[in-house]
């Protein structure tokens, strides 16, 4: 999944600058070599193992290939254009019950078979209809910052935590991170962004001084991942709701946090069994 968006958006970024993704060289650095050969080692382009004398302090491994950035709020208008422009309507409703949706299709009526594409992802925990206790959250904290000269994309990965350093293309640059199983609090912890900023500037020398980046922060932001225990969901299920009756609902959720890098191959999958119903 993860290969087919990558090719996608490679494509994307090439065709449609305006969408907000654009290409650029990262690097992943693993603390701990890895036992086998990375799986996409070869399926990616420009894909080259950094030197051992290259390799920072504590670091056994390093791979460099071509990856992508995205502009998350130019993305996101992007698909809202092309959804839109394809004759969609988006409206905003709070729902208790997946089947709920129904009332605010546009000229839906009981003779017409309504199908409901669920990708509400943490929230299928408690959707009436759903109700997957399967799904717990990955709390995630991430800093937003002014450094226009970090241009690559750098990830460290170690044992216990993990730092990345992921510019947007706009001069801005998202620093992270964090990954708390079954943690629901949202909001920001101080001590935390300290600690991400000086990881960030151990991981990237074109960040400024501690002190610098620090004045530089533009928002911190928290998020929940909705991970799922034996994986993403992707299946179609019926469900009855009285006064409503039975209707089809193809469930695509609990991505955690793959879920832009997968995302548009899963969207291809959910065409498929929406179109085969």
């Amino acid at each position: 999944m993860e290969i087919q968006t990558y090719r996608k958006m490679l494509r994307m970024a090439d065709e449609s600058p305006e969408s907000g993704i654009s290409v650029t060289q990262g690097i992943e650095l693993y603390e701990r070599a890895p036992a086998e050969p990375l799986w996409y080692i070869d399926m990616v382009d420009n894909s080259s193992e950094v030197p051992p004398d290259s390799l920072p302090e504590g670091v056994e491994y390093g791979l460099e290939y071509k990856t992508l950035l995205i502009d998350v709020p130019k993305y996101l208008l992007y698909l809202k254009s092309h959804f839109e422009s394809r004759g969609g309507k988006m409206h905003k409703q709070a729902i208790e019950h997946i089947l709920d949706a129904a009332k605010y299709v546009p000229g839906s009526n009981a003779n017409v078979p309504l199908i409901v594409v669920n990708c509400t992802g943490l929230g299928s925990r408690n959707l009436g209809g759903v109700n997957d206790k399967r799904l717990y959250p990955i709390r995630g904290q991430t800093l937003l910052v002014n450094a226009p000269e970090a241009k690559r994309t750098i990830t460290r990965i170690g044992s216990e935590k993990f730092s990345y350093v992921i510019p947007r293309g706009d001069g801005t640059v998202v620093i992270g991170g964090s990954a708390d199983n079954n943690e629901w609090d949202c909001r920001p912890n101080d001590k935390l962004s300290r600690q991400i900023i000086s990881r960030a500037l151990e991981l990237e020398p074109a960040l400024l001084d501690s002190k610098t980046l620090t004045e530089q922060v533009v928002s911190v932001g928290v998020g929940l991942r909705p991970m799922r225990e034996g994986g993403v969901r992707l299946e179609v299920e019926s469900i009855y709701k009285e006064k409503v009756g039975q209707s089809n609902v193809v469930h695509c959720y609990g991505h955690g946090g793959f879920g832009f890098q997968s995302s548009l191959a899963f969207a291809d999958k959910v065409h498929e069994l929406v179109n085969a119903l």
